[in-house]
This record gives structure tokens, sequence and C-alpha cells, in this order.
């Protein structure tokens, strides 16, 4: 049996994560999507900013995913089901996390790599919406510590 390298662009803090790993053993240019957001973390930023059975990280990470397959969908790749236990090796582990996964067919590594840009970008704006509002994402995506450090310090304001 040969072993296959596989590509893999990653976006992890203790807040957020957005995986997209190539994935050979479900066709040729098909990726995992793997993402997840630890809501207990998001509370202190979110508490009584919503309706009760509303949280915005959780309803957050939901749209991230339809938003995901339709950016997808527009680039000419598909989306379809993936059950999350194959998303367990990549995840971080832990109470608190809300996950979400999904297949993405006709993927190439740059667009791979867009969805990654995108998806950390359009979760953090869905959050803060609601939790945050006066809040402007900073221009150039922060290295996941950076916005780790970055969220924590909206708890404060």
């Amino acid at each position: 049996m040969a072993i296959k390298r596989v590509a893999s662009y990653e976006y992890k803090n203790r807040y957020l994560y957005i995986v997209l790993r190539q994935a050979p053993e479900y066709g040729e240019k098909t990726y995992m999507l793997c993402c997840g957001i630890d809501i207990m973390k998001f509370d202190p930023l979110c508490r009584g900013k919503s309706g009760i059975c509303s949280n915005p990280a959780f309803k957050g990470l939901q749209l991230l995913r339809a938003d995901i397959a339709a950016i997808a969908r527009k680039k000419g790749a598909n989306s379809r089901p993936l059950d999350f236990g194959e998303c367990m090796l990549v995840s971080p582990r832990g109470e608190g996390w809300y996950r979400e996964s999904m297949l993405l067919d006709n993927v190439t590594p740059r667009m791979a790599q867009d969805i990654l840009q995108f998806g950390i970008r359009d979760l953090l704006t869905k959050v803060l919406t609601v939790c945050s509002p006066e809040t402007k994402l900073p221009q150039k995506l922060p290295s996941p510590p950076q916005l780790q450090a970055w969220i924590k310090s909206l708890e404060s304001k």
C-alpha cells in the first residue's frame, strides 16, 4: 500500500477552527470541511445579546456551512454531507464545541485556501454583528493566536 500525501489548510485557535483537508478516498478533487466554534469561549462576549435559544456563535456556524456551500457552488464545486466522525482527528477536543462538516467536490488547492479565508471572516462577521456590532474586523486576517487574543480583548469592551 502506497502512502499518499494530502494537502490540509487549517486555521485553529481556542475560539474557532476551520480545516479543509484533501480527501482522495472520496474523490480526486474532494476536500473535507471540518469547522467548529467554542460556544463557551464566546459566551462572555455574546451573553445577553440575543434571545433565548439564539446563540449567535451556534447560529453563525450553521450559516457559515451554508455560505461555504454557496461560495463553492459559484466557483464550480459541489457540496455533499459528511459524517462528522470523519473530522474527529483534525478537530479540537473538549466541551463547548459546536461542529459542522461537509465534503466539497471539484476543489483546487487555491479554492480551498480562498474558502478558508472567507470562512474565518464570514463566521466572525456573523457572530460579531450580534455580539459586538461596533467592532470592525482587522483588514488583514491575523494569525490564529493573534485573532484569539483580539477576540478575548473584545470581552472587556
